[in-house]
């Protein structure tokens, strides 16, 4: 053996033998310390080992092996089946390899394996959109606080003086009373107020829910052509009074004390020109009359 050999020829000096895999001869013999560069581009890929075997002076032997592996093909990756998988029927496989170190013209895009999209960024991205859904509605229908300030009231602020309005007004001041050139921002106004306090009861259609809620559309009171009753139920509620023979166990709450005289008179105005109601409209003088004469 070449170890033999080795150990006979020098018995009285330090040596350091180097071998690979399962070769009977070294790679090199040298006295230690012992440099040296180890080629892997002429190895196989896979697993290897460098066994090394030292000698002392006296001839006394200590033996090192060292595993390694080698990799310098392309990676591989594999999709659709993993190690120790139990497969049965006919299974869809994706394999890639990229990334050889020899390779002279590599395409980083040939590393990136396709994959279709997670289950988690499709949650994450529905519940994004559908957050800026609820925000986006939250702003287009402004509380009525907020209705007439500058930020969602700009109507107020393009209508020329000599429209009638007051040159400026509080933060949160709304209008006694809009002008007939007006109509759009007192349209505006009722929706928001009706949006804000009256559609939970009376519904988006106007309809109400059948025994609980009355409904507006065709309502006696509010296709009334005085407006009256119509106006003293905004402001001080309604209970226990039948509408058109039926009676609804809800009671309809005062907003004298939440709502403005504009306020009133743009819902009222709202009620009265939807859902198929033509009566007349009132204005923020009318509201107030009424309320003063409770």
């Amino acid at each position: 053996m070449v170890e033999g050999k080795q150990e006979n020829a020098l018995p009285h000096e330090a040596r350091t033998l180097v071998y690979l895999d399962d070769a009977t001869e070294p790679l090199l013999s040298h006295r230690p310390p012992v440099r040296f560069e180890l080629d892997t581009s002429r190895l196989e890929d896979g697993d290897h080992r460098l066994r090394v075997e030292a000698y002392d002076s006296t001839g006394q032997k200590g033996v090192r092996t060292i595993p390694f592996t080698v990799r310098n093909g392309p990676g591989i990756a594999v999709d659709g089946v993993r190690d120790n998988d139990v497969l049965e029927g006919k299974i869809p496989i994706l394999i890639n390899a990229y990334g050889g170190t020899g390779e002279t013209h590599w395409e980083p895009s040939r590393a990136e394996t396709p994959a279709p999209i997670p289950t988690w960024a499709w949650v994450l991205f529905i519940a994004i959109v559908a957050f800026g859904a609820f925000y986006g509605v939250r702003l287009w229908r402004p509380p009525p606080d907020f209705a007439t300030t500058p930020t969602y009231g700009p109507l107020a602020l393009e209508l020329p003086q000599s429209a009638g309005l007051p040159a400026t007004a509080g933060h949160n001041a709304v209008p006694a009373a809009l002008p007939a050139g007006a109509a759009g921002g007192d349209a505006a106004l009722g929706a928001s107020v009706y949006d804000s306090h009256c559609v939970s009861c009376h519904q988006a259609n106007g309809q109400g829910l059948a025994g609980v809620f009355p409904p507006l559309a065709g309502n006696p009171a509010v296709t009334d052509t005085d407006p009256a009753t119509h106006i003293e139920v905004v402001l001080n509620g309604l209970q226990g009074k039948a509408i058109a023979g039926v009676h609804y166990a809800s009671p309809m709450p005062p907003w004298a004390d939440q709502l403005s005289d504009a306020q009133i008179a743009a819902v009222i105005n709202h009620e009265r020109s939807n859902w198929g109601n033509h009566a007349p409209t009132v204005t923020a003088q009318d509201v107030a009359r009424l309320r003063a004469a409770k």
